[in-house]
């Protein structure tokens, strides 16, 4: 989940820029800020102003309202408007196998780990979770690997990831699982034949793979939707937010969490607050984390 281009480079600290043609205006862009940051957790005050405002302006218009004023009302009475304001100035960049070396460390280090543990614990289930899956490249990556390594554990046990994202057209576009060829960059060859089928140009992730996701819409700031993870992928998700709400956000995943679970955060973020003490360091470069438990830590 990310705001801005693929890259960042739309990041910026910056003041109010010229594109605000009032104090009034200035104002309004102020509420909207506070109201995005309580709705969705995403800190605007860290971007160009230029850029939010743009997407801002797009949702004004569309709702038929004159002014930047008229719109904040809009905003604070109809919360269908504020969630669509809160998708508009989120944009989903996700990719199949995304930062290779993270998958390769789940593979070598994280699932034989939790297959082990399975293997010593009769009759528990195998849950993972996708926090911020956008249009569902990151679950389905998990998917592949799991058949790939634990196809055994998957037939032997009840099997699921979970996955969630704020926008409900991302999940629809996840459920639909159809793929553009550039989303598959990062997949093997091998994977490409076994795991898609190609037709009008993009690629169908096969049934196999989909049965093991399950897409809600959830908001990762309000209660916990699953307890009694495994493994949870939270990447990308808290750079967006403000240490208070990191730190909130890391402490309710630590809840959902089993006793030697795993945690998964982005390449640029890290643990915050009371979850430093509350989960151990397992792979810093990879930003791989797990909840102090009874299961064996990775090898390697």
């Amino acid at each position: 989940m990310s705001l801005g281009t693929a890259d960042g480079h739309e990041v910026s600290a910056g003041p109010a820029g010229s594109d605000l043609r009032s104090k009034l205006d200035a104002e309004a862009f102020d509420g909207l800020r506070t109201l995005v940051l309580e709705a969705g957790g995403i800190d605007l005050s860290l971007y160009k102003d230029k850029c939010v405002l743009r997407r801002i302006t797009v949702r004004q218009r569309s709702c038929g309202v004159p002014t930047l004023r008229a719109y904040l009302k809009l905003v604070r009475r109809n919360p269908v408007e504020r969630g669509r304001l809160v998708s508009a100035l989120t944009i989903h960049v996700s990719q199949f196998f995304r930062n290779p070396s993270t998958f390769r460390a789940i593979g070598e280090s994280v699932l034989p780990a939790l297959l082990v543990a399975k293997r010593a614990e009769s009759g528990r289930a195998l849950r993972f979770w996708s926090v911020g899956c956008a249009s569902g490249e990151e679950p389905y990556s998990l998917a592949i690997l799991l058949l790939e390594m634990g196809a055994e554990a998957i037939r032997e046990r009840s099997t699921k990831i979970y996955a969630t994202d704020i926008d409900p057209q991302s999940l629809s576009q996840a459920k639909a699982a159809r793929y553009q060829a550039r989303s598959l960059a990062n997949v093997p060859g091998r994977w490409r034949q076994r795991y898609f089928t190609q037709a009008d140009g993009r690629y169908q992730v096969v049934p196999e793979v989909r049965s093991l996701v399950l897409f809600k819409v959830h908001d990762i700031l309000e209660s916990l939707p699953f307890r009694r993870i495994d493994l949870v992928t939270c990447r990308n998700v808290l750079i967006y937010m403000t240490e208070a709400l990191q730190e909130r956000v890391l402490l309710s995943v630590h809840e959902a969490l089993n006793p030697g679970g795993f945690l998964i955060l982005g390449k640029v973020e890290g643990l915050t607050g009371a979850a430093r003490d509350l989960l151990e360091p397992v792979d810093v470069a990879e930003r791989i984390y797990r909840k102090p438990g009874p299961r064996p830590a990775p090898h390697g």
